[in-house]
Formats: C-alpha cells, sequence, structure tokens
C-alpha cells in the first residue's frame, strides 16, 4: 500500500494506463542536480539521434527507484554509489540491474568558502554562531542529505538545521554568501559547477560518514536488456569524465537549457559519442 501511494503520487502508478508505458520509449528517471541533469539530457539526445523514443520522468529520488524495480521506469543514469545512494540500492539491489560506473572520482560531503575558518566538521559545533546553524542543501529525499543529518547528529550539530530546497537554490544562496564574504556551509558534491570559479574547500570528515570515492551508476529495471538490447547496450557504453560534464553543467547553470546544452554537447563530442553508440567497435 505504501508504495502504491508512492507510485501514484509521482505518476508511476503499478499498472495505470500511461503514455510512458509504451515499449518503445525509454522513461528516464531524472535526477534534478547538476550531474543527473546533465546525463540525462545528453543520454536523451544520443538516444534520439539513434531513433529511440526517451521520456523523462522528474520525481522523487524514493520513486525512481521504486519505479525501476517495478517496472514502471527504464533507466537512471544518477546512482551515487557505494555511499551517498546505499540506502535505495541496498533494498532493491535484488530487482534493478547495475550496468556500473558512467563517472568515476566523484566526492561528497560538507563544503565552505576558502576564507571560511573551520576545517573540519567537527569545528562547527563550536562555531555556530558564525554560520547561522545552518547547512544549506538540496531536495531532502537526495543520499547527501540523509548522510547530513547522520553527520549532524556524529559531529554535535543538535541546534543546527539542515534547509532542503532545489540544487539551483543552494547554488544561488552559495553564490550570494560568497559575493558578501559571509560564512556559509552547504552540501557539496564534485563534479558540480560550483567549484569552477569559487573558491571552496570540503570540511574534513574525521568520522568518515561521507565518502571521498564515489562513482555515478547507470541503473536500469530489470528485463530491459532483453526486450531492448541496442539501448541497453548504449546505456552500458555511456561513459565520461569530470572534465567531460564540467562545461556542460556550468552552461546548464547559466541558462537552465538542458535539452539545447545537451544538443551542443553532443554536436561538439562526436569520438566519445560514437564510443556510446558502439560505431568504433
Amino acid at each position: 500500500m505504501i508504495l502504491r501511494s508512492l507510485l501514484a503520487s509521482t505518476g508511476l502508478l503499478l499498472g495505470a494506463v500511461s503514455p510512458l508505458a509504451q515499449a518503445d520509449t525509454l522513461r528516464l528517471g531524472i535526477g534534478e542536480w547538476a550531474t543527473g541533469q546533465a546525463s540525462t539530457y545528453v543520454l536523451k539526445a544520443v538516444l534520439e539521434d539513434a531513433g529511440h523514443e526517451v521520456e523523462i520522468r522528474s520525481v522523487s529520488l524514493a520513486a525512481i527507484w521504486q519505479g525501476l524495480s517495478v517496472g514502471e521506469l527504464d533507466a537512471f543514469t544518477g546512482a551515487w554509489l557505494p555511499v551517498t545512494q546505499a540506502s535505495y540500492y541496498e533494498g532493491l539491489a535484488d530487482q534493478i540491474d547495475d550496468l556500473g560506473p558512467n563517472l568515476n572520482d566523484a566526492r561528497v560531503g560538507l563544503a565552505v568558502p576558502s576564507y571560511a575558518e573551520a576545517t573540519s566538521m567537527a569545528d562547527l559545533a563550536e562555531a555556530g554562531d558564525a554560520f547561522g546553524e545552518r547547512i544549506h542543501g538540496i531536495d531532502p529525499g537526495a543520499g547527501i542529505m540523509a548522510l547530513t543529518e547522520r553527520a549532524m547528529e556524529a559531529y554535535g550539530l543538535d541546534d543546527w538545521r539542515l534547509i532542503a530546497g532545489s540544487d539551483a537554490a543552494m547554488s544561488k544562496t552559495l553564490e550570494t554568501a560568497m559575493g558578501r564574504q559571509e560564512p556559509i556551509v552547504v552540501t557539496a558534491w564534485a563534479p558540480h559547477p560550483v567549484f569552477s570559479g569559487q573558491s571552496l574547500r570540503y570540511l574534513e570528515d574525521p568520522e568518515g560518514l561521507y565518502s571521498q570515492d564515489e562513482r555515478i551508476h547507470t541503473v536500469t529495471r530489470q528485463g530491459l536488456d532483453e526486450e531492448q538490447p541496442e539501448i541497453t547496450a548504449i546505456l552500458d557504453r555511456f561513459a565520461w569524465s569530470a572534465d567531460d560534464v564540467q562545461g556542460l553543467m556550468e552552461a546548464n547553470q547559466a541558462n537552465g537549457d538542458y535539452e539545447a546544452n545537451a544538443r551542443a554537447w553532443v554536436e561538439a563530442h562526436p569520438e566519445l559519442v560514437a564510443e556510446w553508440l558502439g560505431e568504433n567497435d
């Protein structure tokens, strides 16, 4: 009943008749953060050029994982593992297919501007006044938010608040604070456009709650490889680096035109796209 209510609230009701249920349309769940927006729209452009229909579904992270597990979504390119989204993956690992990393050398944690005096999360308990006892975060269902709630408990930040919002809202708040040279703590991950042109640094994490060695995986519903082997092969070959995605994320942050920016990126990287399409095999 809980799962049914969750899927119904997001338009992913099991058994419902939906245009997304068409077998010839790939249903991509999107993570509404910088890397997720970049990878999802780039793959949409690549797959459409290869003759496939693609529909993007923007729902909560929990609904994405549940949707994959019951076959109401086909694929997701924003699975941060092994730590950040572990609670989702571990509960559904036997109900989805993990195609492996599409981006290595990712990282999550808490970050502050370089001018802030705090160097460790252990410093925050004594620096509440400077930071307003607030950590600025993103979507409340995101894995990094759950990790941050654990960190607040571990580091004695009982009187602090974790401010939920969008990736864009967090980035704007950070930009404003840094323009005023004000101390601020944000949930942070790399790659991300906020690390371009802004002097940010991660706080040390003595408790080891966050991951400095994350990878972003592509996961699919079970059976997609049998029903859509060509699509699954493209999803499986999809891989890029932080350098590949950085400029695209910056363009997305600047104008929010994900479709056009993805199309421009695809046209500017024909050799990498050819690898994903298997044209170099």
